[in-house]
């Protein structure tokens, strides 16, 4: 009996314990599908690179007979489903960011969203370039400054051309809405007490 006494413990403490916020759910998906614009077919992207669905990279180079015979033309809910399976390894480069901090489901999915566009390392440390200043999404938010990191995602919504900076309209509107999915979230993390659930179902903690 005393050696069932810790198990017993153990299996109470992780019921109790807030589960891991989970952003790639299909609310997630959606919301990255809206900006990536979908096409039902092998397609070049504006790199050139073998694409389908709503922007998942076949290979490098153009597509090729072989994709058009392997892949046909693809359902939205199929490509939906295949974009959810891309943004898996980008929520685990977030949260590898941010564990041990206390982040929310729809925190994740506007960092998930974020890091999609423009690749994980963009929440790490990004030096100055043109009248953007020096940004670290992912350190803000370790040191308990998530204001901080949802104000630098905004930097993030043009192109260096020749060292001068443009401003793009698309991006302008996924940052706006990617920041206000983090600032709900961040409310939401403030106003909770205890033990909650936010807009995604996901708890409070990520460890």
């Amino acid at each position: 009996m005393r050696r069932l006494i810790p198990l017993i413990f153990l299996g109470l403490l992780m019921l109790w314990a807030p589960a891991p916020s989970q952003a790639v759910t299909m609310q997630t998906t959606r919301f990255v599908a809206e900006f990536e614009g979908f096409v039902p077919c092998p397609y070049a992207d504006p790199a050139g690179h073998a694409t389908i669905g709503y922007g998942h990279l076949l290979h490098y180079g153009p597509p090729t007979r072989a994709d058009r015979r392997r892949w046909g033309c693809l359902t939205k809910a199929e490509a939906l489903r295949l974009l959810k399976a891309d943004l898996r390894e980008f929520e685990a480069e977030v949260l590898a960011r941010v564990r041990g901090e206390k982040v929310n489901g729809l925190m994740i999915q506007a960092l998930t969203s974020f890091a999609f566009n423009l690749g994980a390392g963009y929440l790490d440390f990004q030096p100055r370039r043109g009248s953007r200043p020096a940004t670290n999404i992912s350190r803000a938010i370790r040191v308990g400054r998530p204001w901080r990191a949802a104000r630098q995602m905004l930097y993030f919504d043009g192109v260096i051309v020749g060292g001068k900076r443009y401003e793009l309209e698309g991006l302008q509107i996924r940052r706006r809405k990617e920041y206000r999915v983090m600032a709900k979230g961040i409310r939401q993390l403030k106003a909770c007490n205890g033990p909650c659930k936010d807009d995604l179902g996901g708890g409070i903690g990520v460890r």
